[in-house]
């Protein structure tokens, strides 16, 4: 039941993960060791070691001949695009078709030339492999042509600018309403639509960066086909557009990132 467990959870997180451990496990038994802790330890080291192949060779070979590229793990003055946390680049969760990202390449090398030293972060994209697979837990993200993009934050007291995400994956770090009538869905709950209250507090040195989160939107809303974003982030930023929409009530917030979609 461990090992199902285990399996499905790597799989969900990862996409592959669970079939690399299925593999590890059937090399470590072609091995045989004197004590149970040293055959455990022969399976963990196996894993990890096939694993990060996976992650650096096995995958992106494979994703490229099915048409999905990986976006860059670390930031370069050529390729000014990371992600807010490595861990999505060690699950797997960014990959996408070579056409967007070449799309996210010319908006964070546009985005650099407007902000000098500045980084895009990305936050989760997709699998490498199979439209339609399910990028847990978002409803979308299912077909490499959408991406989730964190928002740029400031210091409260000083108002300097900062080049990382508060929140440590990107996500959860709400930019909240001014007041209860900009919230389009007060009253109305769903168990995708997370609030975290409890997580806010730890956020309270920072302050959304309207200057510089507003250079992406308008960047975006130039080249993307679909942005989401809650409705009263949009009027803070001051950004107008006919692809910038409301993802709705049904689904997560969108006032912690910006959905793209090509």
């Amino acid at each position: 039941m461990l090992l199902f467990i285990l399996t499905m959870l790597l799989t969900a997180l990862t996409q592959v993960g669970g079939v690399v451990l299925l593999c590890s496990l059937a090399l470590a038994n072609l091995v045989s060791a004197v004590y149970p802790w040293q055959q455990n330890l022969l399976r963990l080291g196996i894993f990890l070691l096939l694993y990060t192949l996976t992650v650096r060779v096995i995958t992106p070979m494979l994703a490229g001949k099915s048409g999905r590229v990986p976006l860059p793990c670390f930031a370069s003055d050529n390729e000014p695009l990371q992600p807010a946390n490595f861990g999505y680049c060690l699950l797997m969760r960014n990959y996408v078709k070579p056409e967007v990202r070449t799309h996210l390449l010319h908006i964070a090398r546009q985005f650099r030339q407007i902000h000098p030293g500045a980084t895009l972060r990305y936050l989760d994209a997709g699998f490498p492999f199979l439209d339609g697979f399910p990028l847990l837990p978002h409803l979308s993200h299912s077909n490499g042509r959408k991406v989730d993009l964190a928002y740029f934050y400031q210091r409260k007291t000083g108002g300097r600018p900062v080049n990382f995400s508060p929140a440590w994956l990107g996500y959860w770090f709400y930019e909240q309403p001014s007041s209860p009538k900009e919230n389009a869905c007060l009253g109305r709950r769903n168990w995708l639509r997370w609030d975290f209250d409890w997580l806010q507090p730890r956020y309270a040195a920072y302050a959304l960066d309207v200057e510089r989160t507003r250079t992406l939107l308008t960047l975006l809303a130039a080249d993307a086909q679909k942005i989401l974003l809650e409705p009263h982030v949009q009027k803070k930023l001051g950004i107008q557009a006919a692809n910038i929409r409301f993802q709705g009530c049904h689904a997560a917030r969108h006032d912690d990132h910006i959905h793209a979609q090509w």
